[in-house]
């Protein structure tokens, strides 16, 4: 019988595990801001890459979980093509942040001003505190389902989504700002160690989109 029962119900609900899924995010991005801190000041940054790794495999698990569940569900709260497609972005936040630190493990700058540095650890922490907002979006649409779509809920989700926006909006302008202050520094830094730190900064910037894009999902499904 409760071999049956578990066929008919996850102990888990999806969009439990979704949260779960977010919240590893935020952990992971959180370590990938403590690492940007620590390479600009020439320290080594595998621990955190191996830390990112576990949380990454956390991630995996729930991703193939999610999937296989939501396959099975006969019914839903809202559309799965809109669950799914929240699930890749939460997904793609947590590989891209993987990424970031990882390329941090392969190269060492050299001679970059402390103003390039300082306005790199700005992107990292605005970028960081965006995926923070995704998650605590990701949770609050658990929250405005357990609630039956209440307006009170909504609201708040609304305040969330304008954070999230304004916060990608600072990001695009620092990350572009910052590529124009690294290729302005073309005959002072190494063109490789430009480029490098220039990759770094578009992931950083693809990982900000993926939360918005997140958050404009959720919006979508809470005012339909």
């Amino acid at each position: 019988m409760a071999n049956i029962f578990k066929k008919l119900i996850p102990y888990q609900s999806p969009l439990e595990m979704l949260s779960e899924h977010a919240g590893l995010c935020s952990q992971a991005s959180q370590i990938m801001k403590d690492a940007m801190d620590k390479y600009l000041t020439s320290q080594a940054v595998d621990e955190e890459s191996r830390r990112i790794d576990e949380l990454e495999d956390k991630a995996d698990q729930i991703k193939v979980q999610l999937r296989e569940i939501y396959g099975k569900l006969k019914w839903t709260y809202f559309n799965k093509t809109d669950f799914l497609d929240i699930l890749h972005n939460v997904d793609t936040i947590i590989d891209l942040t993987d990424d970031v630190v990882k390329m941090l493990t392969m190269n060492r700058v050299e001679n970059v001003s402390e103003e390039i540095k300082n306005d790199i650890l700005r992107l990292a922490d605005v970028v960081d505190k965006s995926v923070e907002h995704m998650s605590e979006t990701v949770k609050r649409l658990r929250t405005i389902v357990e609630s039956a779509f209440s307006q009170k809920e909504i609201k708040l989700e609304d305040e969330s989504v304008a954070v999230v926006e304004s916060e990608e909006h600072s990001s695009d302008k620092l990350g572009l700002l910052i590529g124009k202050k690294l290729f302005a520094k073309k005959n002072e830094m190494n063109a490789v160690d430009i480029m490098f730190l220039n990759s770094v900064v578009i992931l950083l910037m693809r990982i900000e989109d993926r939360a918005k894009n997140v958050v404009e999902r959720i919006r979508m499904i809470t005012h339909s």
